[in-house]
């Protein structure tokens, strides 16, 4: 599953966010908010994202770039909401 939450996420990103970049370029560690693919509008739209595909709660304070600068840290924000370990989150 770990690999399937960034291959979701990175597919959101660049369909429906329309991020104008490649697929090859979002790196499990590409920072989403530095590059400016996640601006505060975006975020937000990620973060709804998040709760209604994977059927989690993002309260209003989850929404930080902690937890949404990477596709990693994405897929970590996931997981631990979904109550499953990932192998990078447990490093």
């Amino acid at each position: 599953m770990p690999s399937d939450v960034k291959d979701t996420i990175r597919r959101f990103i660049l369909d429906d966010l329309e991020w104008p970049g490649s697929a090859e370029q979002l790196s499990d560690e590409f920072s989403l908010v530095d590059e400016g693919v996640l601006d505060s509008l975006n975020l937000l739209e990620m973060a709804h994202f998040v709760q209604s595909h994977y059927r989690i709660r993002v309260d209003e304070e989850d929404i930080v770039a902690s937890n949404f600068e990477t596709l990693t840290a994405i897929e970590a924000f996931v997981l631990d909401r979904l109550g499953t370990a990932s192998p990078q989150s447990s490093r």
